[in-house]
């Protein structure tokens, strides 16, 4: 799948309200991480052409060969995407009238009325933005999901995955392991006041390769972020992951 590397990757983790708001992480993106993809897709908002018709709903939804096609073949920043994964038709044709209008809800107003988990849909993730990566909200059911999802995206985002000469000038691979998921679980804490991982400021050597994490509070713009840059590089880094390329291994440094 084709996706939009960025300089960093925002997070601010909102752990009552099961969701995290971020920057830096696109739809492709996101589903090139997950382990296993949801199946189906019921589309509030989407960019979607080779979609189905739920008579029931009135929605669209796309299914997991569909989606990963578009990824592959567009891999273009989309603008507003909405959607919620639902696990079979037979579910989504037993929600009831006020489900529907709790998810027009959610559609309409980027909140929750209830918990947005139906237990018809099973669903596990509910992905709302008017401009995909630039500000995204993701409701997860399970923060093991969350926890998967960013190991994969950091080595890939970080872009250090590209190929390096070794003796002779000859070109060799260089591939990052994800990130083990308890380490980004260790990083709860600084993702909860909000974050940054930067990929800007990362270093690659021969050695190891590693990676500053920054709180930075809450921001809800990334231009606003933006403009902060530059002051917030300039303080102490308040952790970092670094890969060692020898032995194969991550370790946090707090």
């Amino acid at each position: 799948m084709k996706s939009v590397k960025r300089d960093f990757i925002y997070l601010h983790k909102q752990e009552a309200e099961h969701f995290v708001a971020s920057f830096g992480i696109d739809f492709c993106s996101f589903m090139q991480a997950v382990n296993e993809p949801p199946e189906n897709l019921l589309l509030l908002d989407h960019p979607f052409m080779d979609v189905e018709f739920d008579m029931h709903t009135h929605f669209n939804y796309v299914t997991y060969p569909s989606y990963k096609r578009f990824c592959k073949e567009n891999g273009k920043e989309i603008e507003q995407l909405v959607w919620m994964d639902f696990e079979d038709i037979d579910g989504l044709e037993e929600l009831a009238p006020w489900e529907i209008a709790e998810i027009l809800y959610v559609r309409h107003t980027f909140n929750h009325l209830r918990s947005p988990f139906y237990q018809k849909m099973n669903n596990r993730f509910v992905y709302l933005t008017q401009e995909d990566g630039l500000y995204n909200k993701i409701y997860y059911r399970s923060w093991a999901d969350f926890y998967e999802i960013l190991s994969a995206i950091i080595p890939e985002q970080a872009d250090l995955n590209k190929a390096e000469r070794g003796l002779f000038g000859a070109k060799r691979k260089v591939s990052l392991q994800s990130v083990p998921q308890e380490m980004i679980k260790q990083l709860s804490p600084i993702f909860t006041e909000g974050a940054i991982i930067s990929f800007e400021k990362s270093i690659n050597t021969r050695q190891a390769a590693e990676i500053p994490i920054w709180s930075v509070g809450d921001f809800s713009h990334e231009d606003d972020l933006e403009h902060e840059l530059r002051t917030i590089y300039r303080t102490r880094q308040t952790a970092k992951l670094v890969f060692q390329k020898k032995q194969k291994e991550w370790t946090l440094i707090r």
